[in-house]
């Protein structure tokens, strides 16, 4: 791991980011209503639970009022960090060079963080919900909840002509630690290509959400992510919020989303023999650089691709929701009505699984 990583003093340059952008670092929140009622919400748990919620209880299995979720599940969420995918990973599907390849991959990983900042939360996907979706230039998504104790979200992305396979899944955990939440979706991102067979693994870092219940709200990403090409046997390591290091330390420190890092590649064991063929730079909020050449940036003309819903999708998809349907309508009280009911259908359904296995002599496993 990157115990004291050291961001270089001769790379400590200020680097382009989004107008959101909170000056010590992160994504500012400036929809004061939604925070205000968020907090309301939090001190309300507070009196029923006690002090303990701020102590690290996990937060996935606390039920939230409607008032403060946007219309949408979960699963329609996720896409959302995947925007970029039909500019860099149908690049670096194409691509022959493998060091070229791994540098869209993280390209397409680090631009798409600032794109999950949201401010209300999506509705928590039911067991067996599917989402099925697509992007403008035909790049397929579907996803599935496979478990709500803890909850797990299964997915794969389908390139153009399946020229890249994009599959893994992710437990949610999300947990207050004082005036804030931290949380982390784990478990490992793949991503095929069909032109050489080879594949690049990766994940994702924490997300911490400051001012829970004071001070200004904001979205920040910290910690390592690493990406692995066995194959190639080339791997990255991207810090977010790196120290500065050098003579250089005494100054004020850089903000949060600053990203720093290599690429290697190794012989034998990728923790020891190894040498860096590529320096990367940059800030998960405007612009990732390579050797100080600028792959993304919110400088140029990239689009965002956004979810389309597909047609005919299965009858369990995240659209058919009737809590979520009556939201997006503005029905609150029929959106309450139907979250409530769902909630206890999966936990009914639960119940006749968990009873089952008792009767059959099978390990029960709770999902």
């Amino acid at each position: 791991f990157f115990f004291g990583f050291a961001f270089p003093c001769n790379m400590a340059e200020t680097f382009e980011r989004l107008p959101e952008a909170a000056e010590t670092g992160g994504w500012l929140v400036r929809d004061e209503e939604a925070v205000a009622a968020q907090r309301g919400v939090v001190w309300e748990l507070i009196k029923q639970v006690g002090q303990n919620l701020t102590q690290g209880v996990s937060l996935t299995s606390v039920t939230l009022p409607i008032t403060i979720s946007e219309p949408r599940s979960y699963l329609e969420m996720v896409a959302d960090g995947w925007c970029y995918a039909p500019i860099y990973l149908k690049q670096a599907a194409v691509e022959a060079d493998p060091v070229e390849r791994m540098k869209n991959v993280i390209t397409f990983a680090i631009a798409g963080l600032s794109n999950t900042c949201v401010v209300k939360k999506p509705f928590n996907p039911i067991v067996g919900e599917t989402m099925e979706g697509l992007f403008a230039d035909g790049t397929q998504i579907f996803c599935e909840q496979v478990s709500h104790h803890p909850p797990v979200t299964n997915w794969q992305v389908l390139g153009p002509g399946e020229m890249f396979h994009f599959y893994g899944s992710g437990e949610l955990c999300a947990s207050f630690r004082a005036n804030s939440v931290k949380g982390h979706q784990e478990g490992i991102h793949c991503i095929d290509f069909a032109l050489d067979g080879g594949t690049i693994i990766y994940g994702l870092p924490e997300v911490w959400v400051r001012g829970v219940m004071w001070g200004d709200r904001i979205i920040e990403y910290d910690g390592l992510m690493t990406f692995h090409d066995p194959k190639n046997k080339i791997i990255a390591e991207v810090k977010i919020n790196p120290e500065v290091g050098g003579w250089f330390s005494w100054k004020k420190k850089l903000p949060t989303d600053y990203i720093g890092g290599d690429i290697f590649k190794y012989t034998s064991d990728p923790s020891k023999d190894r040498s860096s063929v590529s320096k990367i730079s940059g800030s998960w909020m405007g612009c990732v650089l390579f050797d100080d050449k600028r792959y993304w940036s919110i400088k140029d003309d990239c689009p965002k691709f956004e979810l389309i819903p597909a047609d005919d999708p299965l009858p369990s998809d995240s659209r058919y929701r009737e809590d979520v349907s009556y939201l997006k309508a503005g029905d609150m009280e029929p959106a309450t009505e139907w979250k409530a009911k769902l909630e206890d259908l999966q936990r009914a359904e639960a119940k006749i699984r968990k009873n089952y296995c008792q009767e059959k002599g099978i390990n029960y496993v709770p999902v």
